[in-house]
């Protein structure tokens, strides 16, 4: 018979093993152990023929960096800083020598020998040059360009122009279920090149008019699948995503997919390049997309109630603002310098550093908005650090050895069928990840990579790219930030909004390979 005081003992381990265990499960640091495990694995493979151990080093914490965006527990600006500063512990960066030679950053202060025979140091600091290589980035003028359109959104929300905007077009347009949508379409397309978060844009901005516009309807979220919340909530989603594909402000990622495609095929792909190309492909799915959600959900609307709605809403807003006005004439001077970079020889990111000072001294924005728009200075942190991940991934020979393993499964096709099917496959494996950034970043280098092996028309593949690094988010509820804020509503069920994804793939795969093709062959582009 066991004695008495040893069970109290038993059941007090007993039970603080529990307590352990259950704090265990709770950590945060449990949730990154994928990634953990991931990024030692790959960084201590043997290097393959065209890789070293530093590039291997780099890849495996860059593998961990996008396993730990799926599965972590903490803000992306937290993963990034702590895969930079292991990048910068363990010497994985690409470092500058004293007479000005590349070398990877382990390589400081050892010998070689030149082709006389000689022998020399290369003379660097390896910490201090990975510290250096590491904060590079956020000197990169698209890291500026998307920082100082943060600034101009925050001035957007703050007027209530933004919300004035979509308001009007939903008065202006909300005659039928069909122009409902439409005008959400328009809202999202008017914010587009001025707020450079899709989530921002779609979730601070349109998705509380949405809600209302729903709410203004009858329809109770409680009450689950709804036909007319589900089309909205699909129309505003998908629209925020085409929406963002139309510009490269659109969405924190898209510069990413531009200076990729600069850098690799050395061809301008900015502002105008990006609209131009978009343009007749995006524009066509937008005015398709309402129609064809209607067919297939066939909603009813209570058009007296909406009107009320609108109009409360009107009242609350007020009469237009000074503001307003000032925010208006620096938007359209922003546009027309944009659009005219080239005229006027003035770089599309000093055009959106003119805006915030020129909102600024307007005193539409005071100092303390720009301080405390943390949405602004959380991205400009995680996208210069994307950008020095991509940058070192080229440098040390890692985009090319995946790009090149990926294009030899397709060395006997055709450029044209070989950009086809690259676009393809990277739209569709966006089911892989629950967020855009983390997609660009992963794969478009890559790609761009596996399409200059191949022989691809550089403009061809890039504008694919870039319109479906945005416009693939539509095949799964958890893609971006505002798509699953929709989605969490629950008018739609999961499994019908993963049918609605696919039924919307293949109309914007089907767009972009006719009309699209059509388009970019009377532009040259291929």
């Amino acid at each position: 018979m066991v004695p008495r005081q040893n069970i109290g003992i038993v059941r007090r381990y007993v039970g603080s093993w529990k307590s352990w265990a259950q704090l265990v499960r709770e950590s945060r640091l449990v949730s990154a152990l994928p990634a953990i495990v991931i990024a030692l694995i790959i960084a201590n493979l043997p290097a393959p023929h065209g890789l070293s151990d530093t590039s291997m080093r780099l890849l495996g914490v860059f593998a961990g960096v996008v396993m730990g965006l799926l599965t972590a527990d903490y803000d992306t600006s937290v993963i990034l800083a702590v895969a930079l500063l292991t990048l910068t512990l363990t010497k994985s960066f690409m470092c500058t020598t004293l007479d000005g030679k590349h070398i990877e950053c382990d390589r400081c202060n050892t010998v070689y020998r030149d082709k006389t025979g000689r022998w020399h140091e290369y003379k660097c600091d390896p910490i201090g040059g990975s510290f250096e290589a590491a904060i590079s980035g956020f000197s990169n003028k698209i890291v500026w360009l998307v920082f100082c359109a943060f600034h101009i959104g925050k001035a957007v929300e703050k007027t209530g122009f933004g919300r004035r905007v979509s308001l009007a077009l939903v008065q202006a347009m909300g005659r039928s279920t069909i122009g409902i949508g439409y005008a959400v379409c328009l809202a999202e397309l008017a914010l587009a090149p001025f707020i450079p978060s899709n989530t921002a844009r779609g979730g601070g901005i349109v998705y509380p008019i949405v809600e209302s516009v729903i709410a203004s309807l009858g329809v109770d979220p409680q009450m689950g699948e709804n036909p007319m919340g589900g089309f909205l909530s699909i129309i505003a989603s998908h629209a925020n995503l085409l929406s963002s594909s139309l510009f490269i402000t659109g969405m924190a990622g898209n510069p990413i997919v531009a200076s990729k495609a600069a850098s690799i095929f050395d061809i301008e792909f900015g502002f105008t390049e990006w609209l131009l190309g978009a343009s007749v492909p995006v524009l066509l799915l937008i005015l398709i997309m309402p129609p064809i959600m209607h067919a297939f959900m066939r909603p009813t609307v209570n058009f007296a109630r909406l009107e009320c709605e609108i109009r409360r809403q009107n009242r609350n807003l007020g009469p237009v603002s000074e503001d307003e006005y000032k925010l208006c004439l620096t938007l359209l001077c922003c546009l027309v310098m944009w659009v005219g970079t080239s005229y006027f020889g003035i770089d599309a990111t000093v055009v959106a550093f003119i805006a915030i000072v020129a909102l600024i001294l307007l005193n539409v924005l005071s100092w303390d908005d720009v301080v405390r728009n943390h949405k602004a200075w959380d991205t400009f942190f995680w996208l210069a650090a994307f950008i020095v991940l991509a940058e070192q991934l080229s440098e040390l020979g890692v985009t090319d050895w995946i790009g090149n393993t990926l294009s030899s499964s397709l060395h006997n096709a055709s450029p044209l069928r070989s950009t086809l099917t690259l676009a393809v496959v990277y739209f569709f494996s966006m089911y892989f990840f629950s967020s855009i950034s983390s997609h660009v970043v992963a794969f478009a280098g890559p790609f761009f990579v596996a399409g200059k092996v191949l022989g691809c028309p550089p403009r061809l593949l890039a504008i694919l790219i870039a319109i479906f690094s945005s416009s693939a988010g539509v095949l799964t509820p958890f893609s971006t930030g505002s798509v699953a804020m929709y989605a969490s509503q629950g008018y739609i069920a999961q499994p019908k909004w993963f049918l609605i994804g696919i039924m919307s793939a293949v109309a914007i795969l089907c767009v972009s390979f006719s009309v699209g093709l059509l388009w970019w062959k009377l532009l040259g582009w291929y």
